[in-house]
């Protein structure tokens, strides 16, 4: 299994936080076709086969945790990067 953890400070707003993850939400779910859930107001779920993980906002830091199946395993690099520009661009 493969992780991925991240984290990213910023300086927004919660509402505009939210909406700015549930904007990079979306295009996971386009590319890798993970499926998110609002735990609560600070935590987003992110899942499908082979992919389990949570983006935990912060008052000043945006944390990603996902876990990688084998088969996934092999994206890892390609799907971190992703991630990782996308929280550059949108929480700086």
């Amino acid at each position: 299994m493969s992780n991925i953890s991240l984290r990213q400070r910023h300086n927004k707003k919660p509402e505009e936080l939210r909406e700015l993850i549930r904007q990079m939400a979306i295009k996971l779910e386009e590319r890798y076709q993970l499926n998110s859930r609002w735990l609560s107001n600070d935590e987003l779920e992110v899942a499908r086969s082979g992919v389990k993980g949570r983006i935990t906002l912060g008052i000043d830091e945006v944390k990603v945790d996902i876990k990688l199946g084998l088969m996934m395993g092999a994206f890892k690099s390609t799907i971190q990067k992703e991630i990782s520009r996308s929280m550059a661009e949108k929480l700086v």
